[in-house]
């Protein structure tokens, strides 16, 4: 799946930790529908509170519907799968 442009700028001009994110589609169907805060990113994972229960997800296995300032976009965990830190640099090249 491609980004689109105003998916890239947003992921580009954000940081994800303190954003609020739903699982729209998962290897494990019970996180299907959990709605919380990204408190933590790392190169592999996203840990999303939800309520008092903070949960660790792997990219490789959700679609997170994240809702920036900017709107809210759909990101397969896929295409984040890498550290936050160069994430940013490459696609701050794309975008500008």
């Amino acid at each position: 799946m491609r980004l689109s442009k105003g998916a890239l700028r947003a992921l580009a001009c954000n940081e994800l930790i303190g954003l609020d994110a739903r699982v729209v589609r998962s290897s494990d169907p019970s996180l299907e529908g959990l709605d919380g805060r990204i408190v933590d990113e790392t190169m592999n994972t996203v840990e999303m509170r939800s309520g008092e229960k903070v949960l660790k997800l792997d990219k490789k296995s959700v679609t997170l519907a994240i809702r920036f300032p900017e709107g809210e976009y759909e990101i397969p965990g896929r295409e984040i799968l890498q550290r936050p830190e160069e994430r940013l640099k490459k696609l701050w090249t794309k975008v500008k």
